[in-house]
């Protein structure tokens, strides 16, 4: 089991990606902090990584967006094993239903309160205690719409353009430390909103998509545990993209020419 013990904590951690994530760190042996925004969505889903795949799990409610939130989470986590391993910042809001000069300025803040904000705070509360060990693996999700624009979505690329650039950021001034940064970078994921997408849609997404088909949890949970593991002790600042080849054609195939 390749992380045996190890405290490892995900946001966002209830429902699709992140509930994938947690889960497969439990099946390698690890102490998961399990994080959601709603402590009976987190307590539902601890009980049900237990019993699967009898792991041990530490249920950390919290907004990730509030600071004082995030605080209580690391102080529980430090109360209980006083390290943690490793953190994955997967906690985000999809920010999706305005045009540039439609977005509220209460929505603009919401969106970068999670998806940064929150990013901010998890890794410095992570960094904190990983000082403490002299090691350690932060892993963020990000997306390939940071560099390959979406229409109506202006507020989600920004935000997703901060990780990057705050992975490097942290990086840089971490890797001396010994805590590795890095990024994976998500395209189609599948999760429980693609059942209720318009007829068609589905179909034309994974035709536009070289190797045929969305990622899926696990595909991004593989790819977050390389990052996270001693496999990969000398990658420090750097992208991993899993999304089928999706960002790397010039044209999607349904107008290539």
């Amino acid at each position: 089991m390749r992380f045996k013990n190890q405290v490892v904590l995900v946001t966002g951690a209830v429902r699709n990606t992140g509930l994938a994530i947690a889960e497969a760190f439990a099946r390698e042996g690890a102490i998961v902090a399990l994080n959601g925004r709603k402590a009976g969505d987190v307590a539902r889903e601890a009980m049900r990584i237990r019993e699967i795949c009898k792991a041990t799990v530490l249920e950390v409610p919290a907004d990730v967006s509030e600071p004082d939130q995030v605080a209580g989470m690391f102080q529980k986590i430090d109360r209980e094993y006083g390290r943690v391993d490793v953190l994955v910042n997967n906690a985000i809001v999809q920010g999706m239903g305005y045009s540039l000069v439609d977005t509220p300025p209460e929505f603009l803040e919401e969106v970068f309160r999670i998806n940064v904000f929150g990013t901010y705070y998890c890794a410095q509360g992570a960094a904190r205690l990983m000082l403490k060990n002299g090691k350690g693996a932060i892993v963020n999700i990000g997306s390939v719409t940071a560099e390959r624009a979406l229409r109506n979505r202006s507020v989600y690329l920004s935000s997703k353009g901060a990780i990057n650039s705050l992975t490097r950021g942290m990086a840089v001034e971490l890797g001396p430390q010994g805590i590795r940064v890095n990024c994976v970078v998500a395209g189609y994921i599948y999760s429980d909103r693609w059942p209720v997408l318009a007829d068609g849609v589905t179909e034309r997404r994974r035709a536009n998509i070289p190797l045929g088909r969305e990622a899926r949890g696990s595909d991004i949970a593989g790819a977050v545990m390389f990052m996270a593991s001693d496999d990969a002790s000398r990658i420090n600042g750097a992208s991993l993209t899993v999304d089928g080849g999706l960002s790397i054609q010039f044209l999607p195939a349904d107008l290539d020419v």
